[in-house]
């Protein structure tokens, strides 16, 4: 027996006629009724009263139609919520971000969705490790750095513009250099993460200079956020990304250091596992960030 012949037996009692049905089910006659007598034949019973003026069910055949409408009802009911589901975005919704970033950079626009899109539960992951979108439960992933997995697909979100920054306070006691070779008689804020590296400052729109820097100092930190507050509070000169001192420069706090001299930028790539059968959840998230991007980030990118 076939689940589909009951769902038309259904169909005809609604429809009241085979014509009436046929048409609804855009099936030629000859078809529907072909498919009703294996549907009797399957059964064992007629269905159908025979020789009736009009079509008219067995008992049995009322039984089996009203049970079939049932299930149809509720295919129906289901299939309106798969489409309510693809137009209103809902359900939890897993990213992993940076944790810096996400506080410095993202918390305006990570509440901001929530309130836009009160049926969605927005959990942020900041756990300090790579994560396996194929294989953990995220739904995206916010990656700074080149990106490796050729497996994902990237889509680029912003750059981050680096240069050096110091307080006032700092900039008072030691003064403020004038040229790349004068940072070796000054102290840094070290970020553990980029212990041993040396950086390459550059200067000029088209990198008409360069200059091979390793920081040196006695506070060091694993997080970028502390690093921040120890540099704003005087211990020494520090790199950031632009847009995370935007409000330090605008209220005085942190000053740039040899402005005209920069790093490398950082890309800011988003992450997922696919694009097909993408949830609206997932798709509203990726629209909503692209469109709460900071100015800071937006002056940059079109720059």
């Amino acid at each position: 027996m076939k689940i589909d012949d009951l769902l038309l037996l259904a169909q005809v009692r609604r429809a009241g006629s085979l014509s009436a049905a046929a048409r609804l089910l855009e099936l030629p006659k000859a078809t529907l009724s072909r498919r009703l007598a294996a549907l009797e034949a399957a059964v064992g019973a007629r269905l159908f009263v025979p020789g009736a003026s009009r079509l008219t069910l067995t008992e049995l055949g009322e039984q089996l139609a009203e049970r079939a409408a049932r299930h149809q009802d509720d295919i129906a009911d289901t299939l309106q919520w798969l489409a309510a589901r693809e137009h209103a975005p809902r359900g939890r919704l897993r990213l992993w971000v940076p944790a810096e970033f996400a506080s410095l950079v993202l918390a305006q626009s990570l509440a901001r969705f929530v309130e836009r899109y009160p049926k969605v539960e927005l959990e942020v992951d900041t756990t300090p490790r790579r994560v396996d979108l194929f294989n953990e439960p995220y739904d995206l992933a916010l990656r700074i750095g080149p990106v490796d997995e050729p497996d994902l697909i990237a889509r680029p979100f912003m750059t981050l513009e680096r240069g050096l920054y110091a307080s006032p306070i700092y900039l008072q006691a030691h003064g403020e250099p004038q040229h790349p070779a004068e940072l070796a008689a000054h102290r840094f804020v070290l970020l553990t993460q980029a212990r041993g590296l040396r950086w390459t400052l550059r200067r000029g729109a088209q990198d008409q200079a360069e200059a091979v820097l390793e920081m040196t100092g006695a506070l060091e930190c694993n997080a970028i956020g502390l690093n921040l507050a120890l540099v704003r509070a005087g211990g020494g000169i520090g790199a950031f990304p632009a847009g995370m001192v935007a409000a330090d420069l605008q209220a005085g706090t942190l000053s740039p250091v040899l402005p005209d001299w920069h790093f490398e930028p950082l890309p800011v790539t988003l992450l997922t596992t696919g694009r097909r059968l993408m949830p609206a959840k997932t798709r509203a998230f990726i629209d909503h960030l692209y469109e709460t991007i900071p100015e800071w980030a937006r002056a940059i990118n079109a720059g």
